[in-house]
């Protein structure tokens, strides 16, 4: 019987052995008896729960990678048993019939090491309910142990390749659950992205130019020319509330003059910026956080179970590679990792007398986005005077910005859509004809390289429509078993099993049968074949035999298979281009002063734009204006104090008349400065959908459509140096780095148009998150009270706005008036109001995706590219 159990990396000792029998109270042999049954040779016999059938069916994980408690606790029974059979426990120097006298010290038998890690760790887990899955703690305990098991076990054994193998699926199971509280912990941090008019940047750069004249000290007169390179990355929301993470590069060249006389000075500059910048979008925070947790946080298994070593070398390493120790970024590596090896794990509970039931694990679904690229033109003139600390200045900007963002729809999903493979009708007859052209090389009279024709009997694409539906149902399911064989073999090489055993000929046997040179070829042809097939069926009609073909089609184009899902998506999808613009004209002038190291400005900006986009809540004519004030507190320390110690230095060794006499007279310095900022915007919006012939021309115009207030910090340091080539003539330098974030503070909406609350209901429900308009409805009730209010004014713009959407919906607007003048009058509450404003959205949603659809900027490409 086990008396006592050593935790941790010790060893569990028995304190005696007793013969369990499964119908009776165990009795120990004694006396005479015990004493020549030890000189017979009998071996003492272990303490052990009664084992598994031989054949039982077991279940480690579900098809989520969540560990099941009951079956896992028979698993590490059966392993107990043969770790027992290779290593029995330690002998004793004395001889067996001495030992079983019991007259010996009971702790001279010790239990095998193998053993010990694992009833350990079995009876660890059993000691939970055996209908729950292992939490978070226990799948990092049952990685480590196992681990330590197969250090302990000699390599190469079955034991010990099963005792990695459970290691692996417990540490992807552990990064599932420590996956899951990561987003939990980073979504209040994310959570403020959801606010547009929110950003963070961070920057760097450098500046080379030459300067002409003598301006020192503020006096005289310079002019300057520099170029410039810069780079930057950070993240934004948009109006309509998508989140970009954003990274560019720009260029930029600036010309100015600046004179001065006493305290007085006059500057004006002239400025050019080129700036490219690749963005992602993505749906929300949430989506952004549910994609990129496991690269935001630090996670291991002993953090999880509170053993890691904290020591100040380990802290300096985490400080300077963030990434050391992050188990949690090998998230996506392990969920493959332990789909790959499910098969194997398999074979080796075979060997133990199990057998696996686990359904497949689907591996690491790694969505491919396509990145959006913006480049952007900007020119700018400021001019600036100054005198006893109090400056003045106007600037005027104009610049534009050109978006391009792809957008690939897999083919089955375009076959399947009620437009068809395209919105033009010539480009949809061109992707079919692409789809039939490519299918074509698939068929052919030598069936055994045309691997479409071997699965459904036919030579082209017109013998394919002719072929039944039962035919064409048989060669679905030889699809299935050709993908499945497929996916089979991949899983086992990246597994490392079966490489000298040909698996790698097996592979490219498939793929060269497919007509293929890697996985996503073959995969690409895979999808081709059933999109061929599903071209057959849609003639057929038969809606039993398109239902299996778009069952299959989603593990098609997401295998459970290591590979590039850039290269598959680009080979599987339908290609379409979408193209944005923006045109911004923008003057400001700014009044402020400082006091030493401390500034203060206030600021009054106007920025016409001019946005050509998809969305009609969106496109339009934009008057936005700002009213700011900030402040700043900084320094620049020069550095010629430097300068003049090392050429002191250098002096009494007759080194100073080696120095340049450029570098002599060089003018350098450092600088830090931080700065805030309080923002008032007003934006007046004048829709594009508002030139329509069947809009009112009364309600036409610039309204209202937000107020927002934010707060903005910045933190940037700065080095400069000026380098005199000659009299008059300089060589400048510059440095810079920083970082700034933009807070909203509030925000409410116009009460005198319908285009901020469409555009934020439409967009949720758009990407699925209208669980979060009731929160974004209440937040705005004081608006929407106002809009309401309006809309029961009988000759207010909005009013008439909102009649032209509910003529295009077909709707009298008899009902919604009605609910809109009895909340003003106070008949109705604001619930039912609320509600009446939502139907109305609600019944807009397929007019505005209509739109959308028919938005000129949309190329949509063949399928041959």
């Amino acid at each position: 019987m086990l008396d006592t159990v050593a935790s941790g990396a010790g060893t569990v000792r028995l304190q005696g052995f007793r013969r369990l029998s499964e119908n009776s109270e165990p009795r120990p042999a004694q006396g005479l008896a015990a004493a020549l049954s030890g000189a017979r040779g009998a071996t003492e016999h272990r303490v052990e729960d009664a084992p598994p059938a031989r054949g039982a069916e077991v279940r480690l994980s579900d098809d989520t990678l969540r560990l099941r408690r009951e079956d896992l606790g028979q698993t590490l029974l059966a392993m107990r048993r043969e770790a027992y059979r290779q290593a029995e426990p330690e002998r004793s120097r004395w001889p067996r019939w001495v030992q079983a006298l019991n007259i010996l010290p009971r702790s001279h038998t010790v239990t095998p090491k193998t053993v010990a890690i694992i009833e350990s760790l079995r009876q660890r887990l059993a000691a939970g309910d055996a209908q729950t899955p292992l939490d978070i703690k226990e799948c990092a305990r049952l990685s480590l142990e196992m681990e330590a098991l197969t250090r302990a076990l000699p390599a190469g054994g079955p034991l010990a390749e099963l005792g990695q193998r459970l290691a692996l699926l417990g540490q992807a199971a552990w990064a599932q659950l420590a996956r899951t509280e990561a987003e939990a912990q980073l979504l209040p941090q994310f959570q403020r992205f959801d606010q547009p008019g929110v950003s963070q940047e961070r920057r760097v750069g450098g500046s080379l130019g030459v300067g002409l004249g003598l301006g020192e000290a503020g006096t005289g007169a310079k002019a300057s020319f520099s170029v410039g390179l810069a780079w930057n990355r950070g993240m934004d929301n948009d109006d309509e509330g998508f989140v970009f993470q954003n990274q560019g590069k720009a260029i930029s060249a600036r010309a100015g003059v600046q004179a001065g006389v006493g305290v007085a000075s006059l500057s004006g500059a002239l400025e050019g910026r080129r700036q490219r910048t690749t963005a992602t979008e993505y749906a929300s925070a949430t989506a952004f956080v549910k994609l990129k947790a496991e690269q935001l946080t630090h996670g291991s298994r002993r953090d999880t179970l509170g053993v890691s070593a904290r020591t100040a070398v380990g802290a300096l390493i985490r400080l300077f590679r963030p990434s050391h120790g992050n188990e949690l970024r090998q998230y996506r590596q392990l969920q493959q990792q332990a789909a790959d090896q499910q098969q194997r794990l398999g074979v080796l509970l075979g060997w133990l007398g199990q057998r696996d039931s686990a359904a497949s694990l689907p591996g690491a679904q790694i969505p491919y986005l396509p990145p959006s690229t913006v480049d952007s033109v900007k020119g700018s003139v400021s001019a600036r005077a100054e005198a006893v600390g109090i400056g003045a200045g106007v600037a005027a900007t104009v610049e534009r910005i050109d978006i391009q963002a792809d957008a690939l729809t897999p083919i089955w999903q375009g076959l399947s859509q009620e437009q068809g493979a395209a919105r033009n009708q010539t480009i949809a007859a061109q992707r079919l004809a692409g789809i039939e052209q490519k299918a074509a090389a698939l068929m052919g009279a030598d069936t055994r390289s045309r691997p479409l024709s071997w699965l459904s009997g036919a030579q082209s694409m017109a013998a394919l429509r002719e072929q039944t539906p039962a035919r064409l149902r048989d060669a679905t399911d030889s699809l299935r078993a050709e993908f499945e064989h497929f996916c089979a073999v991949a899983q086992q090489l990246d597994a490392g099993i079966g490489k000298r055993e040909g698996g790698a000929a097996v592979e490219r046997s498939i793929q060269s049968a497919w007509r293929a040179g890697s996985r996503e070829e073959a995969l690409a042809n895979m999808a081709l074949a059933q999109a061929a097939l599903r071209l057959a069926a849609t003639d057929k009609g038969d809606a039993a035999l398109l239902q299996s073909l778009d069952q299959l089609a989603p593990r098609l184009y997401a295998p459970p298979i290591r590979h590039d899902p850039a290269a598959l998506a680009k080979r599987t999808s339908f290609h379409d281009v979408l193209r944005l613009q923006i045109r911004d004209r923008s003057v400001a002038l700014d009044l402020g002063g400082t006091l030493g190291p401390l500034g203060l400005k206030a600021e009054a900006s106007l920025t016409e734009r001019t946005r050509l986009h998809h969305n009609p809540v969106r496109a339009g004519d934009y008057k936005d204006v700002r009213l700011s004030l900030s402040g700043n507190l900084g320094g620049s320390w020069p550095l010629d104090a430097l300068r003049d110690a090392l050429s002191a230095q250098l002096a009494p060794h007759g080194l100073a008349a080696e120095v340049p006499a450029a570098l002599a007279g060089l003018q350098s310095s450092v600088g830090v400065e931080g700065g805030g900022a309080l923002t008032l915007l007003l934006r007046f919006y004048r829709p594009q959908y508002q030139t329509q012939a069947d809009f009112p021309a009364e309600a036409a115009g610039f309204r209202l459509q937000l107020s927002r207030v934010s707060a903005s910090g910045d933190l940037g340091l700065s080095a400069s140096g000026g380098v005199p080539l000659q009299p008059g003539v300089s060589l400048e330098l510059g440095l810079n780095a920083g970082a700034s974030a933009t807070a909203v503070l509030g925000e409410r909406w116009g009460d005198n148009s319908l285009s901020a609350p469409l555009m934020h209901y439409l967009h949720l429900k758009a990407v699925d998150e209208s669980e979060r308009w009731p929160a974004l409805r209440q937040a705005q009730r004081p608006a929407l009270e106002a809009l309401c209010r309006k809309l029961a004014e009988p000759g207010s713009a909005v009013r008439q706005e909102a009649a032209y959407y509910l003529r295009r919906q077909g709707e009298d607007g008899a009902a919604f008036f009605a609910a809109m003048e009895g909340f003003a009058a106070g008949r109705v509450g604001f619930t039912d109001a609320a509600a009446a404003l939502d139907a109305l959205m609600e019944r807009q949603y397929p007019l505005w995706q209509a739109d959308k659809q028919s938005f000129a900027g949309w190329e949509e490409l063949p399928l041959a590219r």
